[in-house]
């Protein structure tokens, strides 16, 4: 293995992501339409499609740092996005980092290495699992079908009275999705080849990307990443033991620090979610009278 063209792919794919994210919060966040008005907005920003070759050149230079070098490399640097989208949005955005976000970047960055961890990794060229190895397919995608409505109704019913709790709700449907779609791409591989997979895919990529553009809008750029970051990889090693029926092939000190690590986490992401003070605009200053013996 090529360790440091590992870690130097890594880092350029953490630094595509970042890119990515920020541009999407920025376009995002200037649209105060929703639903497919919000996406019909954005689908005519140059600046957007910009973002979605960001993440495209993101996700490959990530697959190929983990054909370079191992997992445990490759993993920790790409929660690095975090920190890196938050220094190009301050400058993007011309404000401050605020100590609390700073705090939960740091709990983030100790957290969710422990987190991921825990979550099982098997490449997508190992044989097919014998039939029967896990649970049904369409069973487990119900499942987390509902979650993301669920979580879509979640940010609904926060509406604009908790925006950031909107933006995580949102961000947790988004990244269930694109887990969903990351997961149902590796079975296709291993040859459960499918009109109905294939469609699972497509839509879960859609449907994520669609429900991340609302989570920017509303939450600013540190919780609804943080989110993303977290439960992507969660639910596709999820759906991985569920339905290809791969080993846990966790042990229970690995387990235990993954549960650490996903409540330190939590606390990052709740650091990230704080709302943020409001600045105070001055009144505009009353004009000075003009005597009345003075206009002419």
């Amino acid at each position: 293995m090529l360790i440091p063209l590992a870690i130097l792919l890594a880092v350029a794919s953490a630094v595509f992501y970042a890119i990515s994210a920020v541009l999407q919060e920025r376009e995002a966040s200037r649209e105060s339409a929703a639903g497919l008005g919000l996406m019909a907005r954005l689908l005519r920003r140059r600046l957007w499609w910009a973002a979605v070759g960001a993440t495209l050149t993101g996700a490959a230079l990530h697959v190929a740092a983990l054909a370079a070098g191992p997992l445990v490399v490759v993993q920790p640097i790409g929660v690095s996005c975090l920190a890196i989208a938050l220094v190009l949005g301050a400058r993007v955005n011309r404000t401050a980092i605020t100590p609390r976000s700073w705090a939960g970047v740091l709990c983030v960055a100790l957290g969710l290495p422990a987190v991921l961890a825990a979550v099982p990794h098997h490449g997508p060229h190992g044989a097919p699992p014998p039939p029967g190895a896990g649970l049904g397919f369409w069973t487990v995608v119900g499942v987390l079908a509902a979650l993301v409505a669920a979580a879509a109704a979640g940010g609904l019913l926060c509406g604009r009275r908790l925006p950031r709790g909107a933006a995580v709700c949102y961000a947790v449907g988004a990244a269930l999705c694109f887990g969903v779609a990351s997961a149902t791409t590796k079975t296709l591989l291993v040859g459960h080849l499918g009109f109905g997979r294939i469609a699972v895919t497509a839509a879960a990529a859609l449907i994520g990307t669609a429900l991340a553009q609302h989570a920017y809008r509303g939450g600013g750029l540190g919780a609804p990443l943080a989110v993303l970051t977290l439960l992507d990889p969660l639910t596709a090693g999820a759906m991985g033991v569920l339905v290809l029926g791969e080993p846990f092939g966790t042990t229970p000190l690995t387990l235990a620090l993954g549960l650490a690590g996903l409540v330190v986490t939590a606390v990052g992401v709740g650091l990230l979610s704080a709302r943020r003070p409001a600045v105070a605009v001055p009144p505009p200053l009353d004009p000075l009278p003009v005597p009345a013996g003075s206009r002419g």
